[in-house]
């Protein structure tokens, strides 16, 4: 390992706990970065609670937004803060206008508007060997596979599971206040039919951007066949999920099945 540590900070629970408990156990071990890419479309739950877990625990977290550029040449990042976060899908429809509609097929809404801004921000301040942490606990195995210069401390050192974080949280002073059906990006599209389908039932509004970057940037990008794409798996629009939720009954909560890397909050180094 580097003895520089990029915590990356998700914005969600699993994120938040590992954070706290490398900011207190590690401090004195690694040079610590502690990085929040906003992609514009979390929710104002998330950035409210990055911004507490910041203010309460000292951490120094650093607001990076992914910035286009010309043809071939990957996002960097700009620096913004809670008050000048972007809040209504700025960076992500900027990306999304170069390289279309991300969906299963197409992943590069994580590549681009959280990795490559956060590997530009680190290169900005001179850190070329560092070693990743991400908030993936022991109960994750898929997402918990070896990788070159990534390490999953709830996993390992601090090895937790979902309910133990809970437990934690029940004992703050304050917490995310979102369900984990909900996610921290409202709508995204690596969630399965049935909690896109719950959340289209709470609030179908929450699709309404996702309709207007289908119906402007559908042949955007590179499309094999020059289909338009849509965002959710099985060629569903934003539209077709706010259908389905006026027909479909949705099992009760807590929903089981695997998420593709959204069941809490989006890691950026997948």
């Amino acid at each position: 390992m580097s003895n520089r540590l990029l915590v990356s900070f998700s914005g969600g629970r699993s994120s938040a706990r590992m954070a706290k408990l490398i900011k207190d156990e590690w401090s004195d071990l690694f040079e610590l970065a502690f990085v929040f890419a906003n992609t514009g479309k979390e929710k104002f739950q998330t950035l409210r609670f990055v911004d507490r877990c910041d203010r309460e625990w000292s951490l120094g977290i650093v607001w990076v937004e992914a910035v286009v550029n010309e043809t071939g040449i990957a996002c960097t990042h700009k620096i913004v803060d809670y008050a000048t976060a972007s809040r209504n899908g700025e960076p992500f429809k900027a990306v999304i206008q170069k390289y279309g509609i991300p969906n299963m097929n197409y992943l590069h809404c994580t590549r681009e508007l959280k990795a490559n801004a956060i590997r530009s921000y680190l290169q900005s301040i001179g850190w070329s060997d560092y070693t990743i942490a991400q908030g993936m606990r022991a109960d994750e195995p898929r997402r918990t596979k070896p990788k070159d210069g990534v390490i999953y401390p709830l996993a390992s050192t601090w090895p937790m599971t979902k309910s133990q974080i809970l437990d934690w949280w029940k004992e703050q002073p304050f917490d995310l206040g979102l369900l984990d059906y909900q996610g921290n990006c409202d709508c995204c599209h690596k969630k399965h039919l049935p909690k896109l389908v719950r959340i289209a039932q709470e609030d179908a509004h929450l699709f309404d951007w996702w309709s207007q970057m289908e119906e402007k940037y559908g042949l955007a990008g590179h499309n094999v066949d020059g289909t338009p794409r849509r965002f959710y798996r099985g060629h569903r629009s934003a539209k077709d999920i706010v259908a389905l939720s006026k027909i479909l009954t949705v099992p009760p909560l807590p929903f089981e099945e695997e998420d593709a890397g959204c069941s809490e909050s989006c890691e950026a180094f997948v």
